[in-house]
Protein backbone atom coordinates (compact mmCIF):
# COMPACT_ATOMS: atom_id res chain seq x y z
CA UNK A 1 0.00 0.00 0.00
CA UNK A 2 1.22 3.46 -0.90
CA UNK A 3 1.73 6.16 1.72
CA UNK A 4 -0.45 9.23 1.45
CA UNK A 5 -0.32 12.45 3.47
CA UNK A 6 -3.50 14.55 3.54
CA UNK A 7 -3.72 18.18 4.68
CA UNK A 8 -7.04 18.87 2.94
CA UNK A 9 -10.35 18.85 4.82
CA UNK A 10 -11.60 15.62 3.30
CA UNK A 11 -14.78 14.13 4.72
CA UNK A 12 -14.59 11.05 6.91
CA UNK A 13 -16.33 8.98 4.23
CA UNK A 14 -13.72 9.83 1.62
CA UNK A 15 -10.81 9.36 4.03
CA UNK A 16 -12.12 5.85 4.67
CA UNK A 17 -12.16 5.16 0.93
CA UNK A 18 -8.50 6.15 0.79
CA UNK A 19 -7.67 3.98 3.81
CA UNK A 20 -9.03 0.96 1.98
CA UNK A 21 -6.21 1.36 -0.52
CA UNK A 22 -3.47 3.46 1.12
CA UNK A 23 -1.68 4.11 4.39
CA UNK A 24 -3.15 7.49 5.27
CA UNK A 25 -1.65 10.12 7.56
CA UNK A 26 -3.28 13.47 8.21
CA UNK A 27 -2.12 16.87 9.38
CA UNK A 28 -1.97 20.55 8.53
CA UNK A 29 -4.89 22.84 7.77
CA UNK A 30 -7.54 20.15 7.35
CA UNK A 31 -6.89 18.85 10.88
CA UNK A 32 -5.61 21.81 12.91
CA UNK A 33 -6.89 24.80 10.93
CA UNK A 34 -3.30 26.01 10.55
CA UNK A 35 -1.36 25.59 7.32
CA UNK A 36 1.96 23.79 7.41
CA UNK A 37 4.98 25.74 6.22
CA UNK A 38 6.90 24.24 3.28
CA UNK A 39 9.54 22.99 5.72
CA UNK A 40 6.94 21.39 7.96
CA UNK A 41 5.27 19.83 4.94
CA UNK A 42 8.54 18.24 3.81
CA UNK A 43 9.14 16.81 7.29
CA UNK A 44 5.61 15.42 7.55
CA UNK A 45 5.51 13.93 4.05
CA UNK A 46 9.09 12.73 3.73
CA UNK A 47 8.23 9.14 2.75
CA UNK A 48 4.94 9.54 0.87
CA UNK A 49 4.06 8.67 -2.69
CA UNK A 50 0.86 10.75 -2.70
CA UNK A 51 0.35 14.24 -1.29
CA UNK A 52 -3.13 15.77 -1.02
CA UNK A 53 -3.32 19.39 0.10
CA UNK A 54 -5.94 22.08 0.42
CA UNK A 55 -4.26 25.41 1.07
CA UNK A 56 -0.66 24.51 1.94
CA UNK A 57 1.87 25.91 -0.51
CA UNK A 58 3.75 23.26 -2.49
CA UNK A 59 6.63 25.12 -4.17
CA UNK A 60 9.37 23.48 -6.21
CA UNK A 61 11.61 22.98 -3.17
CA UNK A 62 8.94 20.85 -1.49
CA UNK A 63 8.35 18.72 -4.57
CA UNK A 64 12.07 18.21 -5.11
CA UNK A 65 12.58 17.29 -1.43
CA UNK A 66 10.11 14.38 -1.56
CA UNK A 67 11.97 11.64 -3.46
CA UNK A 68 9.14 9.11 -3.46
CA UNK A 69 6.41 11.53 -4.54
CA UNK A 70 4.40 10.25 -7.51
CA UNK A 71 1.10 12.14 -7.30
CA UNK A 72 -0.06 15.52 -5.97
CA UNK A 73 -3.69 16.49 -5.40
CA UNK A 74 -5.17 19.85 -4.49
CA UNK A 75 -8.80 20.30 -3.45
CA UNK A 76 -9.18 23.70 -5.09
CA UNK A 77 -10.71 24.66 -8.41
CA UNK A 78 -7.38 26.03 -9.59
CA UNK A 79 -4.26 24.65 -7.87
CA UNK A 80 -2.52 28.02 -7.62
CA UNK A 81 -0.64 26.92 -4.49
CA UNK A 82 1.16 24.14 -6.38
CA UNK A 83 4.23 24.71 -8.56
CA UNK A 84 2.79 23.02 -11.62
CA UNK A 85 5.94 23.53 -13.69
CA UNK A 86 8.12 21.81 -11.12
CA UNK A 87 5.72 18.89 -10.85
CA UNK A 88 5.57 18.59 -14.64
CA UNK A 89 9.35 18.56 -14.92
CA UNK A 90 9.43 15.61 -12.53
CA UNK A 91 6.54 13.90 -14.38
CA UNK A 92 4.22 14.13 -11.39
CA UNK A 93 0.51 14.56 -12.21
CA UNK A 94 -1.31 17.28 -10.28
CA UNK A 95 -4.97 16.60 -9.55
CA UNK A 96 -7.45 19.36 -8.73
CA UNK A 97 -11.20 19.84 -8.28
CA UNK A 98 -12.59 22.27 -10.87
CA UNK A 99 -16.25 23.12 -10.43
CA UNK A 100 -16.35 22.04 -6.78
CA UNK A 101 -17.93 25.35 -5.75
CA UNK A 102 -19.90 26.26 -8.89
CA UNK A 103 -23.35 26.08 -7.32
CA UNK A 104 -22.28 27.67 -4.05
CA UNK A 105 -20.50 30.57 -5.75
CA UNK A 106 -23.39 31.18 -8.13
CA UNK A 107 -25.90 31.24 -5.28
CA UNK A 108 -23.64 33.59 -3.33
CA UNK A 109 -23.48 35.95 -6.30
CA UNK A 110 -27.26 36.25 -6.40
CA UNK A 111 -27.22 36.62 -2.62
CA UNK A 112 -24.84 39.56 -2.87
CA UNK A 113 -27.01 41.18 -5.52
CA UNK A 114 -30.08 40.81 -3.31
CA UNK A 115 -28.24 41.96 -0.19
CA UNK A 116 -26.97 45.11 -1.88
CA UNK A 117 -30.06 46.13 -3.82
CA UNK A 118 -32.60 45.24 -1.13
CA UNK A 119 -30.37 46.65 1.62
CA UNK A 120 -30.54 43.38 3.56
CA UNK A 121 -27.13 43.60 5.18
CA UNK A 122 -27.55 47.28 6.02
CA UNK A 123 -30.96 46.67 7.57
CA UNK A 124 -29.52 43.83 9.66
CA UNK A 125 -26.62 45.98 10.84
CA UNK A 126 -28.94 48.88 11.65
CA UNK A 127 -31.03 46.74 14.00
CA UNK A 128 -28.06 45.04 15.63
CA UNK A 129 -26.42 48.40 16.25
CA UNK A 130 -29.58 49.82 17.87
CA UNK A 131 -31.25 51.89 15.14
CA UNK A 132 -35.02 51.87 14.59
CA UNK A 133 -35.69 49.88 17.78
CA UNK A 134 -38.68 50.43 20.06
CA UNK A 135 -38.81 50.84 23.83
CA UNK A 136 -37.97 47.99 26.17
CA UNK A 137 -40.77 45.42 26.46
CA UNK A 138 -41.89 43.69 29.62
CA UNK A 139 -43.50 40.73 27.86
CA UNK A 140 -42.19 39.40 24.55
CA UNK A 141 -44.80 36.61 24.38
CA UNK A 142 -47.76 38.93 23.89
CA UNK A 143 -48.25 39.52 20.16
CA UNK A 144 -49.29 42.83 18.61
CA UNK A 145 -53.01 42.38 17.91
CA UNK A 146 -53.42 45.39 15.64
CA UNK A 147 -54.59 44.69 12.09
CA UNK A 148 -52.09 47.02 10.40
CA UNK A 149 -48.63 46.18 11.72
CA UNK A 150 -45.91 48.56 10.53
CA UNK A 151 -42.40 49.05 11.81
CA UNK A 152 -42.15 52.82 11.74
CA UNK A 153 -43.24 55.22 9.03
CA UNK A 154 -42.91 58.62 10.68
CA UNK A 155 -39.62 60.47 10.92
CA UNK A 156 -36.54 58.29 10.59
CA UNK A 157 -37.91 55.17 8.94
CA UNK A 158 -36.20 52.01 7.65
CA UNK A 159 -38.97 51.71 5.06
CA UNK A 160 -37.81 55.00 3.53
CA UNK A 161 -34.10 54.80 4.34
CA UNK A 162 -33.54 51.35 2.86
CA UNK A 163 -35.76 51.34 -0.22
CA UNK A 164 -34.23 48.96 -2.73
CA UNK A 165 -34.21 47.89 -6.36
CA UNK A 166 -35.83 44.79 -7.85
CA UNK A 167 -33.77 42.37 -9.94
CA UNK A 168 -36.65 41.49 -12.26
CA UNK A 169 -36.46 43.18 -15.63
CA UNK A 170 -32.86 44.33 -15.14
CA UNK A 171 -29.90 43.48 -17.35
CA UNK A 172 -27.18 41.38 -15.75
CA UNK A 173 -23.85 41.63 -17.55
CA UNK A 174 -21.56 38.67 -16.82
CA UNK A 175 -17.84 38.88 -17.52
CA UNK A 176 -16.69 35.31 -18.14
CA UNK A 177 -18.93 32.35 -19.01
CA UNK A 178 -17.10 29.56 -17.25
CA UNK A 179 -18.81 27.15 -14.89
CA UNK A 180 -19.74 29.78 -12.32
CA UNK A 181 -20.67 32.53 -14.78
CA UNK A 182 -22.91 30.13 -16.69
CA UNK A 183 -24.65 28.99 -13.52
CA UNK A 184 -25.16 32.59 -12.39
CA UNK A 185 -26.82 33.25 -15.74
CA UNK A 186 -29.25 30.38 -15.21
CA UNK A 187 -30.15 31.47 -11.69
CA UNK A 188 -30.54 35.11 -12.71
CA UNK A 189 -33.08 34.18 -15.38
CA UNK A 190 -35.21 32.62 -12.63
CA UNK A 191 -35.43 36.18 -11.25
CA UNK A 192 -36.65 37.36 -14.68
CA UNK A 193 -33.39 39.12 -15.45
CA UNK A 194 -32.07 39.57 -18.97
CA UNK A 195 -28.52 38.22 -19.18
CA UNK A 196 -25.71 39.48 -21.39
CA UNK A 197 -22.14 38.25 -21.33
CA UNK A 198 -18.68 39.25 -22.41
CA UNK A 199 -16.74 36.02 -22.89
CA UNK A 200 -14.10 35.99 -25.66
CA UNK A 201 -13.71 32.20 -25.49
CA UNK A 202 -17.42 31.39 -25.75
CA UNK A 203 -19.36 30.96 -28.98
CA UNK A 204 -22.70 32.51 -29.81
CA UNK A 205 -24.17 29.00 -29.95
CA UNK A 206 -22.92 28.18 -26.43
CA UNK A 207 -24.41 31.42 -25.13
CA UNK A 208 -27.67 30.83 -26.97
CA UNK A 209 -28.15 27.48 -25.23
CA UNK A 210 -28.02 29.38 -21.94
CA UNK A 211 -30.36 32.08 -23.19
CA UNK A 212 -27.55 34.64 -23.12
CA UNK A 213 -26.59 37.36 -25.56
CA UNK A 214 -22.87 37.83 -26.19
CA UNK A 215 -21.79 41.47 -26.42
CA UNK A 216 -18.60 43.50 -26.33
CA UNK A 217 -17.19 44.56 -22.98
CA UNK A 218 -17.96 48.23 -23.67
CA UNK A 219 -21.59 47.43 -24.56
CA UNK A 220 -21.97 45.29 -21.48
CA UNK A 221 -20.62 48.01 -19.21
CA UNK A 222 -22.75 50.75 -20.79
CA UNK A 223 -26.05 48.88 -20.75
CA UNK A 224 -25.99 46.53 -17.75
CA UNK A 225 -27.76 47.25 -14.49
CA UNK A 226 -25.49 44.73 -12.79
CA UNK A 227 -21.96 43.75 -13.81
CA UNK A 228 -20.71 40.50 -12.27
CA UNK A 229 -17.12 39.32 -12.68
CA UNK A 230 -16.53 35.58 -13.19
CA UNK A 231 -13.32 35.25 -15.15
CA UNK A 232 -9.92 33.96 -14.12
CA UNK A 233 -7.08 36.26 -13.14
CA UNK A 234 -4.52 36.28 -15.93
CA UNK A 235 -2.08 38.79 -17.37
CA UNK A 236 -4.86 39.90 -19.72
CA UNK A 237 -7.61 40.23 -17.10
CA UNK A 238 -5.55 41.87 -14.35
CA UNK A 239 -6.84 45.43 -13.99
CA UNK A 240 -9.36 44.95 -16.82
CA UNK A 241 -11.88 47.20 -15.07
CA UNK A 242 -10.14 50.52 -14.58
CA UNK A 243 -11.12 54.17 -14.63
CA UNK A 244 -12.25 54.18 -18.26
CA UNK A 245 -14.27 50.99 -17.91
CA UNK A 246 -15.99 52.00 -14.67
CA UNK A 247 -16.85 55.37 -16.20
CA UNK A 248 -18.84 53.49 -18.86
CA UNK A 249 -21.19 52.05 -16.26
CA UNK A 250 -24.56 53.63 -15.59
CA UNK A 251 -24.88 55.69 -12.40
CA UNK A 252 -27.66 53.28 -11.36
CA UNK A 253 -25.54 50.15 -11.94
CA UNK A 254 -23.97 47.78 -9.42
CA UNK A 255 -20.66 45.93 -9.63
CA UNK A 256 -20.42 42.41 -8.15
CA UNK A 257 -17.16 40.52 -7.66
CA UNK A 258 -16.60 37.10 -6.07
CA UNK A 259 -13.73 36.19 -8.41
CA UNK A 260 -10.40 37.99 -7.86
CA UNK A 261 -10.01 41.58 -6.71
CA UNK A 262 -7.01 42.27 -8.92
CA UNK A 263 -9.21 42.36 -12.01
CA UNK A 264 -10.60 45.68 -10.78
CA UNK A 265 -8.53 48.83 -10.29
CA UNK A 266 -8.89 49.38 -6.55
CA UNK A 267 -8.41 53.15 -6.54
CA UNK A 268 -10.77 53.58 -9.49
CA UNK A 269 -13.52 51.55 -7.81
CA UNK A 270 -13.23 53.36 -4.50
CA UNK A 271 -13.40 56.70 -6.28
CA UNK A 272 -16.43 55.61 -8.34
CA UNK A 273 -18.25 54.57 -5.17
CA UNK A 274 -17.26 57.66 -3.20
CA UNK A 275 -18.35 59.96 -6.03
CA UNK A 276 -21.44 57.77 -6.66
CA UNK A 277 -20.65 57.40 -10.33
CA UNK A 278 -22.08 53.91 -9.86
CA UNK A 279 -24.91 53.02 -7.49
CA UNK A 280 -23.00 50.47 -5.47
CA UNK A 281 -20.94 47.32 -5.30
CA UNK A 282 -20.92 43.95 -3.55
CA UNK A 283 -17.50 42.41 -3.00
CA UNK A 284 -16.35 39.09 -1.56
CA UNK A 285 -12.69 39.44 -2.56
CA UNK A 286 -10.14 42.15 -1.88
CA UNK A 287 -6.71 43.36 -2.89
CA UNK A 288 -5.37 42.55 0.57
CA UNK A 289 -6.91 39.78 2.65
CA UNK A 290 -7.84 40.11 5.43
CA UNK A 291 -9.19 43.54 4.55
CA UNK A 292 -7.14 46.19 6.43
CA UNK A 293 -9.05 47.73 9.33
CA UNK A 294 -8.56 51.24 7.92
CA UNK A 295 -9.64 50.42 4.35
CA UNK A 296 -11.82 53.16 2.80
CA UNK A 297 -14.42 50.61 1.63
CA UNK A 298 -15.41 50.17 5.28
CA UNK A 299 -16.52 53.80 5.42
CA UNK A 300 -18.90 53.62 2.45
CA UNK A 301 -22.67 53.13 2.66
CA UNK A 302 -23.11 51.91 -0.92
CA UNK A 303 -21.14 48.67 -0.76
CA UNK A 304 -21.81 45.21 0.69
CA UNK A 305 -18.68 43.42 1.90
CA UNK A 306 -18.17 39.76 2.84
CA UNK A 307 -14.89 38.07 3.90
CA UNK A 308 -14.26 35.70 0.95
CA UNK A 309 -17.19 33.40 1.71
CA UNK A 310 -18.52 32.54 -1.75
CA UNK A 311 -17.14 29.00 -1.71
CA UNK A 312 -17.67 28.25 1.98
CA UNK A 313 -20.35 25.58 2.36
CA UNK A 314 -20.36 22.04 3.67
CA UNK A 315 -21.47 20.86 0.24
CA UNK A 316 -18.26 22.19 -1.32
CA UNK A 317 -16.26 20.05 1.11
CA UNK A 318 -18.30 17.02 0.07
CA UNK A 319 -17.85 17.83 -3.62
CA UNK A 320 -14.08 18.25 -3.57
CA UNK A 321 -13.56 15.29 -1.25
CA UNK A 322 -15.31 12.89 -3.60
CA UNK A 323 -13.74 14.40 -6.72
CA UNK A 324 -10.17 14.11 -5.48
CA UNK A 325 -10.58 10.62 -4.01
CA UNK A 326 -12.27 9.35 -7.18
CA UNK A 327 -9.27 10.59 -9.14
CA UNK A 328 -6.72 9.12 -6.73
CA UNK A 329 -8.40 5.71 -6.92
CA UNK A 330 -8.54 5.91 -10.71
CA UNK A 331 -4.80 6.71 -10.76
CA UNK A 332 -4.07 3.77 -8.47
CA UNK A 333 -5.96 1.49 -10.85
CA UNK A 334 -4.12 2.81 -13.89
CA UNK A 335 -7.07 4.77 -15.24
CA UNK A 336 -6.81 8.38 -16.32
CA UNK A 337 -8.08 10.69 -13.57
CA UNK A 338 -10.79 13.10 -14.66
CA UNK A 339 -9.11 16.28 -13.41
CA UNK A 340 -5.37 16.64 -14.13
CA UNK A 341 -4.00 20.19 -14.17
CA UNK A 342 -0.87 19.16 -16.13
CA UNK A 343 -2.50 16.70 -18.52
CA UNK A 344 0.68 16.51 -20.64
CA UNK A 345 2.31 14.38 -17.92
CA UNK A 346 -0.35 11.71 -18.32
CA UNK A 347 -0.28 11.87 -22.10
CA UNK A 348 3.50 11.59 -22.23
CA UNK A 349 3.53 8.77 -19.70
Amino acid sequence: MLNIFVTSDLTAKQINRLRSRCLVRRGGWGVTGIRLTPEELVAAAADVEILLVGYEAVPARVIEALPKLRLIGCTRSTPVNIDIAAATTLQIPVLHTPGRNTQTAAEFTLGLMLAETHRIARGHHALKSGRYLGPLARDFTEADRSTDITWKLDGESPFKDFQGVELAGRILGIIGLGRIGSRVAQLAQAFDMQVWAYSPYSTAQEASVLGIQLVSLSTLLRQSDFVSVHTRLTAETRGMLGVDELNLMKPTAYLINISRAAMIDQVALIDALQQRRIAGAALDVFWHEPLPANHPLLQLDNVTLTPHLAGATRQVQEHHSKMIVDDVLDWLDGRRPAHIANIEVWEQG
